[in-house]
């Protein structure tokens, strides 16, 4: 709620990336996917794209890839999102939720 966000055109240009990106560290593959920002597959209809990425959201969001933290007084969390997909769904009802987000400048997907 305390977040300021700042609106610019530079944040609704659409781009191109990869859908399957080479982590730069460990050399895994990883899908670079979002339901909520990927819009289609380059080359693709609207239909063969949705088809697909209906496909890898099914699959990537199968229980077996799945971490639900349990939250501790005093746990401090980090993830890297070149190959996490991150969605905050609760556990701290009751309490105040700090977080301090930080983003590291990185390399450009591959």
């Amino acid at each position: 709620r305390t977040m300021e966000i700042v609106v610019s055109a530079e944040a609704d240009k659409s781009l191109t990336h990869p859908l399957v990106r080479t982590h730069p560290v460990t050399g895994r593959k990883a899908l670079f996917v979002s339901p909520t920002y990927t819009v289609g597959i380059e080359g693709l209809t609207f239909q063969e794209s949705h088809a697909i990425l209906g496909f890898l959201y099914t699959h990537m969001t199968q229980e077996q890839f799945i971490y639900r933290h349990k939250w501790r007084q005093g746990m401090l969390l980090m993830w890297d999102n070149r190959c996490t997909a991150h969605f905050a769904d609760g556990g701290y009802d009751g309490h105040l939720r700090v977080m301090h987000r930080t983003t590291v400048a990185g390399d450009v997907p591959v």
